[in-house]
């Protein structure tokens, strides 16, 4: 009987010191996670600390962007109709330009007509 509380004992032991053995490992293994994540946060916090104050001007520098674009708008739209108004007068006051082929075609025509 007293052989079989010291093998208890003794199996009970080991059990005690693979457990331990296990924990330990465990416990390097959180902390080495725990490290990762320490040097990651550090890692982000450089990247994105100054995040804030830069979207912020950007926005306002977008902002600006829009109004400055909506002002124009309209001085685009009165350029545009001047430029209407000249290629209108233009053609008017002008006779249209034709191009070299076009000349040479109706020349060929005309005198077709006159010979027949």
């Amino acid at each position: 009987m007293l052989i079989a509380v010291i093998v208890l004992n003794l199996a009970l032991a080991l059990y005690g010191f693979y457990l331990t053995w296990h924990m330990w490992r465990l416990r390097q293994a959180f902390s080495r996670a725990a490290d990762a994540l320490v040097v990651a946060e550090r890692q982000t916090h450089q990247v994105l600390y100054g995040a804030p104050d830069a979207i912020g001007r950007h926005q306002i520098g977008a902002q600006n962007l829009r109004q400055t674009y909506r002002q124009l708008v309209p001085k685009v739209r009165q350029a545009q109709q001047a430029l209407a108004l000249l290629g209108m007068g233009r053609s008017i006051f002008r006779p249209p330009l034709l191009n070299p082929r076009a000349k040479k075609i109706a020349t060929k025509s005309s005198t077709g007509r006159m010979n027949r």
